[in-house]
């Protein structure tokens, strides 16, 4: 990074432990939470129902995070008192997207942008960009163009642009469904080819929010050694950018197995939401017992991602040193420009 992306640095040091690893939480699920209401009581979420989950996972874990992810209209507007990490992440992206039989286009939430998250005084803006290399032309075009932007207009407000990737099965696959959940039978190089579309210079991309290359059935009982060579892959991908592991769910076992494959191969982190916190939910609407599972199972859940991370993770020291270096500093003051 050149000076003046000093500001990106300093916002993602503060996402970061000591020692420099990311052990983010995320509260920034819609659809999923939005399930957990439906599936409970039979009926549509209301804004107070899903306001109430958000602030029973930010309450009781929030503490166990470096930074959290939330969402500005559910989130953001309810939940910062709560909120015990010390860096905020904040969700650009709108849920909802327009799909067709081969492809998926993404948007901003209303009203929403980098400035704004900026101004509210995020560390990040994070984007969901759902991306298929075999996808129809429009689609593809669309995706880029969009992530381009995003990253431009984070460049221009130095703050640091967290882009996740997932793959996505199409109309017609037998797996479809447009839940916020792994793609079935997802194809390894399909997720490489994304990440290293979006790793390129022009994306301006800080760090990666990562799935994991494979279907996370093969995460569990003996690694293969297809598996290991995909995750370095995936590492060789990213262009020696950042990076941090997404959860999409899985189940706790697997997910400890992501991680220790991807902390093998560069990873710096996770950024981690309801294979942390979803179990808790199963006991829905009883607030208690929710309470109960998210202090107990949840917590020695994440206290045991967090020690794997302390011990195995990729630190990012040497990143920050070589970024905070400024040559010349003497000029610093008379060099330094302010936003564009």
């Amino acid at each position: 990074m050149n000076t003046q992306n000093l500001g990106k640095l300093i916002h993602l040091k503060k996402l970061c432990t000591e020692n420099n690893h990311f052990q983010m939480l995320a509260v920034d699920q819609r659809p999923p939470i939005f399930n957990i209401i439906s599936q409970a009581t039979g009926k549509k979420h209301t804004y107070s129902q899903v306001v109430e989950c958000k602030k029973l996972i930010t309450s009781h874990m929030s503490e166990f995070a470096t930074a959290i992810l939330m969402d500005p209209h559910y989130s953001l507007s309810n939940l910062l008192s709560f909120n015990k990490s010390k860096g905020l992440v904040i969700t650009l992206e709108e849920h909802s997207f327009t799909e067709t039989k081969k492809g998926r286009y993404s948007k901003n939430i209303p009203n929403w942008s980098v400035e704004k998250i900026k101004r509210a005084g995020g560390d990040a803006v994070k984007v969901l960009a759902w991306y298929r290399p075999d996808a129809e032309s429009k689609s593809i075009e669309h995706q880029k163009n969009y992530v381009r932007e995003i990253g431009q207009e984070c460049e221009k407000y130095s703050i640091p642009f967290l882009l996740e990737l997932l793959v996505y099965p199409f109309q017609d696959d037998e797996n479809h469904t447009t839940e916020y959940q792994e793609q079935k039978q997802k194809k390894t190089q399909h997720v490489i080819d994304s990440v290293k579309e979006f790793a390129k210079d022009e994306y301006k991309v800080d760090i990666f929010k990562l799935e994991s290359p494979v279907d996370s059935s093969q995460l569990e009982g003996e690694i293969s050694q297809d598996t290991k060579a995909a995750f370095k892959d995936l590492s060789l991908a990213t262009n020696n950018k950042p990076w941090v592991v997404l959860s999409s769910g899985m189940g706790k076992d697997s997910f400890y197995k992501c991680l220790e494959l991807a902390y093998k191969n560069g990873a710096s982190g996770y950024l981690a939401g309801r294979t942390i916190w979803l179990d808790a939910f199963n006991q829905y609407p009883n607030i208690k017992q929710v309470e109960e599972g998210l202090k107990k199972d949840s917590r020695s859940y994440v206290n045991k991602l967090n020690e794997l991370t302390a011990s195995n993770a990729q630190s990012l020291e040497t990143y920050f040193n070589n970024g905070f270096k400024i040559e010349s500093p003497e000029q610093f003051t008379k060099e330094f420009g302010g936003f564009e």
